[in-house]
């Protein structure tokens, strides 16, 4: 806080002594020319824009050519008159919107100049000075469209190519395919873009606060720094003191609809209000200061409480499980589970007996479950569903928490010093702070799988615009903004884990991890990696505009500082701990005895949980980044209005944007050529910030790893170069055809722009860098681990640790020998990261088509070039490629975990080079037809259509990998070629066809209207003045046909073509899914792989049906797995524990047979996509103005989400072809309703 004190008294003062500055502050340009009857220019016009609101009036002339300009313009409502002497007068009222160039050219005629004109609204309709492609939602359609929350994000729906995305609560915007980091959010000119993720602050400035704001896709002016920049520009005092409060309200019990899953009488909770107060005025001090047409203030406050939760689906433990009998242990197939007693393991023949209890087989004595299994079951709730098998379908469906306070306030001072001076300042804060379920079911103690966030926020800008002369203007900007997020699960201080009698050797609060934990996947306890992010902002802009003869010159400079102090995800660091089937699994004799695995469908995670059986895990990380990052950048625009049809755009920006710095210098790289760790700093320095700790440097040296200076690596002290060649051209035109009132303007235009990566793109692989990084196990399953040196354990020895008995002390951080050969990873910059590029082309063609009517039609693209991309060189060869092409078992002892990398067979595990290298590609269409409101009503209609293409720009989840992971041949071995053909495809997130609607209409009920035309006065207060608004969309969907893994080329659940081509049937044939053992709906959407024995099959003893019934007779599957299941098969067939996977036999050189899963790297349809299910929405509104007195109004609404009650249908096609429609596509509807009082 004190920081930022000093911070804005600096930029303060600063601001004082540079008089200048500005590329992203919220205000407008008015501009023209003006000419007589007959075409000619008239220079030395008296030209004056005055406010409507606060009557602050601005004058200039026009120059030698006629052409007149103000800059600096706050948006609002104007007056525009322009005066000549012996010429009539021209009067014109328009509407200046944030970021526009208003271009009002003014015809004067010859006459008395006191002779009457009649005054005409003068706002354009079309663009005609610049090729920028943009959107601007003004105040009065903020208030009445129905928007699911008071938040900016909301309406960013209202721009055409715009896509919303949201993770960890940051909400990002992707233009036309463009990657997250790509478009920036400015508050008044103040930054209010998260860098960790790249999305707007957690609690944005609220509605109330805005008067309007404008979003720019597509070839921006040298001005704007990123490719999509979002900027929002708050209200401010007017001459009449009005001010406004409101509330709105949902409720569960009222309008509130239920989804498909909501297997109850009434929906789940919903109590969600959002409410607040704004004001604004002239500053008046009774005696002392009437700043009436001088000074103005501006003061709002919001607030947001929802109560809420979601009714979602899990696979949870029966009640049988609880009690110890896993009988019911059978998966989709009909395959039961058989479950072994691993304390009668033979230690010679490693033999096991089947668990029993009073000699009924699979079935545990209940005096046997464990501490921890004890718990952990009374915090899971019982299945909801209890005949649904929970190794097919989830058998638990119930409401999870998701709840939410925060509040935002602002306040504005706007001042008048002179004719030539305007300043305003601007100062916001706000708060945000959710709980809600996090991955897994929210345990019923409100920690396990929950998670805690925190984001309070300070923002403060403060704008001053100079006149020097009618062609020379000086705009600054100076800001500072700051958000902290914080992410944990639990509550603070309480150490859950030596409650539990888990492993916790720094005696660390949080709730430990726990995975695995059964059969069933959705049995596990999640816990949210523990993060921070206390990041700042600082700015200081200069922009200055010169107009001479036709040319309107902008230029200027750019200065960021960034604090960006970030906390990476502390994993488990109250420990993670996973359940394994193999404690109680049976050796299969058929394995080789030095590569043990286990017999198919032995084994069972849920009940070796039951009996306490665990493998234990606890990691130490990076601490926190303390980076600081700087911008700096000049640019200059040149509009040049060569004719009164023609202007020319023409721009060029430098950007300069040196590497980050880590105030620490806690870097760490990888040397190929010296085989060495890089650190930024030396070990005693890391030992006392508590970087790493002394027993894993050891441990990592005694195994053979080298640690080596930045300086000996031949690397500067950021590990990285500076890009100092970031030049950024613009060019572009726009032409009038026709010399109408309404003429079609072609526009054209291209830009080379640049921006930053988010954060996370590499702190999340990075702060596992060692010798920061160091994971300590119990797991004794890794043949360089085992007491014998050979794999799989615990699949052939007595436990000897029982959780919650005597798991308290079964790790020790100074013990270290679980880091082993091969266990370290690093993650690294490329010495040379240039920044990532953007360059964007547009071709428009706009049109007034009548009266405040536009239609709008562009060609619009763009290439990214420098997204992230990681090079992954020293990952194991998987076992299938290793047997296939070594024909020799797989390396077992003290090297077995190095002993298949390709670079390094003696001591480095994973090693991964960060590069910039990735791309990615938008063409499309945009097509807009839009009606200022007018004649009682309004519209916009979007429609946008396109392909989005990616290699790159997807954090850490994309990967190229060397060639040790194919088959030789298979895949190019030019690094370039290989990751085109590994990694280039179809970004589904950016729907093919996308198609947005919104609407304003007086209701034609009431006096005077086509119904109750002669309704009393009475009546016609409770009947008439009522509208009608809302918005839709629709978009397009992809599924994918094969099952990616983000982190691995493999792929062991691929389909392989059967011959069939591919089928979409879409919703021909509905089907009944009923192998869970109760049928659920669906349809078969494509001819994916049913098992041939589960096709429109029943029961052979009940005769109910067991599989996928209304399968069509012609029906063949497009894919299978390489062993199909038959339509009979018998289980005496030596072939039936492989049937439905993947399992090949490979032989070896010496003979032997070794069992494995098929996997070339390569899975078949890779990165191939089809048509998937089309989703589409409408919200509505109904809303009156009922005047209470002539100062105060009453405005009633009354929203309708999913207005229609529409469930839609869930995009989530599978591998089998179904398209499962259990659950809804979209949240039911709910209705809100307002009051709000205007005054």
């Amino acid at each position: 806080m004190n920081g930022l004190k000093r911070s804005a008294l600096f930029l303060t003062v600063f601001t004082f002594f540079l008089q200048s500055a500005w590329p992203q502050a919220s205000t407008a340009t008015v501009s023209g020319t003006v000419r007589d009857q007959s075409g000619a220019v008239i220079p030395n016009a008296a030209v004056t824009l005055t406010n409507s609101a606060t009557n602050v009036a601005s004058k200039t002339s026009t120059n030698g050519v006629g052409f007149y300009i103000f800059a600096g313009v706050v948006p609002g409502s104007y007056d525009l008159v322009a005066e000549a002497p012996g010429m009539q007068k021209f009067e014109g009222k328009l509407t200046v919107q944030v970021q526009q160039n208003a271009v009002v050219d003014a015809v004067l005629k010859l006459g008395a100049t006191t002779s009457e004109v009649s005054v005409q609204d003068v706002t354009p309709m079309v663009t005609t000075d610049n090729p920028t492609l943009g959107h601007t939602l003004e105040r009065q359609r903020i208030e009445q469209l129905p928007i699911n929350g008071r938040f900016i994000t909301e309406l960013l729906q209202t721009v055409p190519g715009l896509e919303i995305e949201t993770e960890y609560d940051s909400v990002s915007a992707r233009a036309f395919g463009m990657r997250r980091g790509s478009t920036e959010f400015v508050l008044d000119g103040a930054a209010t873009t998260d860098r960790l993720m790249g999305g707007v602050f957690r609690r944005p400035a609220g509605l109330d606060t805005i008067q309007e704001f404008r979003v720019e896709t597509n070839v921006s002016s040298a001005k704007l720094p990123r490719p999509t920049t979002v900027i929002m520009s708050t209200r401010s005092g007017t001459n009449q003191l009005h001010g406004s409060a409101f509330e709105t309200a949902r409720n569960n019990g009222l309008g509130k609809a239920r989804t498909r899953t909501d297997f109850y009488d009434k929906p789940p909770q919903l109590i969600r209000n959002e409410f607040g107060v704004s004001a604004g005025g002239p500053v008046y001090l009774p005696k002392l200061y009437n700043g009436k047409n001088r000074t103005f203030w501006f003061f709002a406050y919001e607030g947001y409480r929802n109560m809420a939760a979601t009714t979602k689906g899990f696979a949870l433990p029966t009640e049988a499980m609880r009690n110890g009998d896993f009988r019911g242990l059978v998966d989709a197939d009909g395959i039961p589970y058989i479950v072994y007693d691993p304390w009668t393991t033979d230690p010679k023949t490693w033999e096991r007996q089947q668990i029993s209890y009073k000699g009924q087989l699979n079935v545990i004595d209940p005096a046997r479950e464990s501490p921890l299994a004890k718990y952990l079951f009374s915090i899971t709730p019982l299945p909801t569903l209890p005949n649904v098998n929970p190794l097919v379908a989830p058998n638990f469906y119930g409401p999870q928490p998701d709840r939410r306070r925060d509040w935002t306030v602002t306040t504005r001072i706007d001042h008048r010093f002179s004719d030539k001076d305007l300043f305003y300042g601007r100062y916001t804060q706000g708060t945000y702070n959710l709980f809600t379920q996090f991955y897994g079911f929210a345990a019923l103690n409100n920690v396990g799988s929950t998670v805690n966030r925190r984001a309070p926020n300070k923002a403060a800008a403060g704008s001053w615009v100079h006149t020097f002369s009618p062609t020379l203007f000086n705009e600054v900007l100076v800001s500072g903004s700051t958000e902290t997020w914080f992410s944990g699960t639990g509550e603070p201080g309480v150490k859950y884990a030596d409650q539990l009698g888990l492993p916790n050797p720094l005696h660390q609060p949080g709730w430990p991890a726990m995975y695995y934990l059964g059969s069933m996947y959705d049995w596990y306890f999640e816990t949210e990696n523990t993060q921070r992010t206390p990041f700042a902002f600082y700015i200081v802009d200069d922009n200055m505009t010169k107009v001479v003869g036709k040319h309107e010159f902008q230029f200027g400079f750019h200065y960021r500082h960034d604090k960006l102090d970030t906390l990476p995800e502390q994993q488990y660091v109250a420990g993670e701990h996973e359940g394994n089937s193999l404690f109680t699994g049976l050796y299969d004799t058929t394995s080789s005895p030095t590569e043990p695995l286990s017999t198919p469908y032995t084994g069972d995670a849920t009940a070796g949980t039951y009996l306490g059986l665990l493998n234990y895990h606890y990691q130490l990380g990076h601490p926190t980044f303390r980076l600081r990052a700087k911008e700096y950048a000049v640019y200059f625009q040149d509009n040049f209005k060569v004719t009164p049809r023609l202007t020319l755009n023409l721009g060029l920006r430098w950007d300069f944007w040196p590497p980050y710095k880590e105030v620490d210098n806690l870097w760490a790289a990888f040397s190929r050529e010296k085989r060495a760790i890089v650190l930024g700093t030396t070990l005693d320095k890391m030992y006392k910030l508590g970087a790493t700790v002394p027993s894993v440097v050891e441990r990592l040296q005694s195994l053979g790893a080298k640690f080596i200076g930045y300086k000996e690596a031949g690397l500067p002290a950021s590990l990285v170069y500076t890009n100092k060649a970031d030049f950024g051209p613009r060019a572009g035109f726009a032409y009038r055809l026709g010399n109408g009132k309404r003429p079609l303007v072609l526009r054209s235009g291209y830009r080379i722009s640049h921006f930053t990566i988010p954060l996370r793109a590499w702190t999340a692989s990075e702060r596992s860098d060692a010798p920061f990084y160091a994971r300590f196990t119990s797991s004794k399953d890794s043949s360089a681990l085992s007491p014998d040196g050979i794999s799989n354990y615990s699949l052939r020895s007595v436990p000897t640790i029982v959780a919650g008995v005597n798991s308290a002390d079964a790790l020790t951080l100074s013990d270290a020998s679980s880091i082993i050969r091969g266990s370290s990873f690093n993650s690294d910059f490329a010495p040379h990261q240039p920044n990532t590029r953007v360059q964007d082309w547009n071709f428009t063609l706009e049109k007034e088509v009548m009266t405040d009517t536009v239609v709008r039609v562009s060609y619009i693209g763009n290439h990214t070039s420098h997204l992230e991309m990681l090079y992954d060189y020293n990952s194991q060869t998987p076992a299938y490629i290793w047997y296939a092409t070594k024909g020799m078992p797989l390396p077992t002892g003290e090297y077995a975990n190095v002993a298949r990398r390709p670079y390094d067979q003696t001591v480095y595990g994973t090693l991964q080079e960060y590069r910039k290298d990735g791309w990615g590609n938008f063409n499309g269409i945009a097509l807009e037809t839009e009606r200022r409101f007018s004649k009682g009503y309004a519209f916009q209609v979007t429609y946008t259509a396109g392909n989005a293409l990616e290699a790159g720009g997807r954090q850490w989840r994309q990967s190229v990998y060397d060639l040790n992971q194919f088959l030789p041949g298979a895949v190019p071995t030019d690094y370039d070629a290989r990751n085109r053909f590994l990694n280039y495809r179809r970004d589904i997130e950016v729907p093919k066809h996308r198609l947005r609607w919104n609407w304003l209409v007086d209701l034609p009920v009431g006096r005077g209207k086509p119904l109750g035309r002669n309704v009393g006065k009475v009546l016609d207060k409770f009947i008439g003045g009522w509208q009608l608004a809302g918005i839709g969309n629709l978009r397009t969907n992809y599924f994918q046909l094969w099952n990616p893994n983000s982190y691995s080329p493999a792929d062991p659940k691929a389909l392989f073509p059967t011959g069939s081509p591919i089928e979409i049937y879409g919703y021909k044939y509905p089907i009944q899914d009923c192998r869970s053992g109760t049928c659920y709906p669906g349809y078969l959407w494509w001819n994916g792989y049913i098992p041939a024995n589960k096709i429109n099959s029943h029961d052979p003893v009940t005769g109910e049906p067991n599989g996928v019934m209304g399968v069509p007779s012609n029906y063949k599957p497009a894919g299978q797995p390489l062993n199909p299941w038959p339509a009979n098969p018998d289980p005496n067939d030596p072939r039936y524990p492989y049937y439905g996977t993947n399992t090949v036999f490979v032989q070896l050189k010496d003979g032997t047979l070794q069992r494995v899963v098929y996997s070339d790297g390569l899975p078949p349809w890779r990165n191939q996509y089809k048509p998937g299910v089309r989703q589409w929405g409408l919200d509505a509104s109904l809303f009156k103005v009922i005047p209470i007195t002539e100062r105060f109004l009453l405005r009633f609404n009354a929203d309708f989400f999913n207005v229609l009650n529409h469930p839609g249908n869930p995009n989530n096609i599978g591998l089998d072809g179904i398209l499962n429609t259990v659950t809804s596509g979209q949240p039911a509807r709910e209705l809100q309703l307002t009051l709000r009082l205007t005054w």
